[in-house]
């Protein structure tokens, strides 16, 4: 065999292994269970579950709040739990009732793997109707990262006022930024791949993953957050999210500092508070 064929056919093997190899650990990081609960920063709260519409079983935790009807679903990043992001947004609970949960595969919920979004819509709505049948009809909802970009995408009627703290906007955009490593049009092989990996395993398109298409549709008070440095998620995920917004209902809040530090903002917890209680 020719040499120039072997070299072709050793580019080609290691293209093909190593967006394998990344699309497999995408579906499959590290689990990780933050070792704090509600009780050990002072909340009185009550583990719960429920069942998705794929039959999933998701854990969580609820915190009440005796002097409202108005309650604020909070979810987490990637690939982290809902303790993660509790340490970040338990002053909530002052002037809310609360509901924390992992998203499936992550923390203590049931799942095989993440979808980064696109199954996750149902472990929120699960959340969602879990609310209703506790006779809660004010609901608002707090996420990071994953957690934001899945309150959009599930778009839930339910859901009155959304805060999206760090969202992608399109799950494709964000493929090509993790071979970053590779220049210009030398990813695009890579990021092909797994599209095709997606489809094949999951029978998912990753168009299909994309707040951007369905922020349009959006009618209700939204607030998008986000780190002017972020080196995860640029900022300009939320600034296209904007651009395609209702005006009218969605503000767009750039704070400096990375991914996740926008909790650090001497504002973040009045800001925040103050949109719940106006929109709610």
């Amino acid at each position: 065999m020719p040499n120039y064929l072997i070299i072709i056919l050793i580019i080609l093997g290691f293209i093909l292994l190593l967006s394998l190899l990344n699309f497999f650990i995408s579906i499959h990081p590290p689990r990780y269970i933050t070792p704090i609960t509600p009780k050990d920063l002072g909340l009185e709260y009550k583990p719960v579950s429920f069942i998705t519409e794929d039959n999933i079983l998701i854990k969580g935790w609820f915190i009440p709040n005796n002097k409202t009807d108005k309650v604020i679903i909070v979810t987490h990043g990637y690939p982290f739990d809902k303790g993660n992001i509790m340490q970040a947004t338990y002053f909530l609970a002052e002037n809310f009732n609360l509901l924390y949960f992992d998203f499936r595969y992550f923390g203590e919920s049931q799942g095989k793997y993440t979808s980064v979004g696109y199954h996750e819509k149902k472990d929120l709505e699960a959340a969602v109707s879990f609310m209703k049948e506790k006779n809660f009809n004010k609901i608002g909802a707090l996420g990071f990262s994953l957690g934001a970009a899945t309150i959009l995408m599930t778009n839930s009627p339910d859901i009155k006022a959304i805060v999206a703290d760090s969202s992608y906007a399109d799950i494709d955009k964000m493929m090509k930024r993790s071979y970053f490593i590779f220049p210009s049009f030398t990813k695009m092989p890579f990021v092909w791949l797994t599209k095709i990996y997606t489809f094949l395993f999951l029978r998912i398109r990753t168009s299909q993953i994309s707040p951007l298409k369905e922020i349009p549709k959006i009618n209700v008070p939204v607030l998008l957050i986000h780190g002017e440095q972020d080196s995860q998620i640029p900022v300009e995920n939320s600034k296209i999210l904007y651009e395609l917004s209702n005006k009218n209902s969605t503000q767009l809040w750039l704070i400096p500092g990375d991914h996740g530090t926008s909790i650090q903002h001497p504002e973040y917890q009045e800001k925040i508070i103050q949109f719940f209680e106006k929109n709610l």
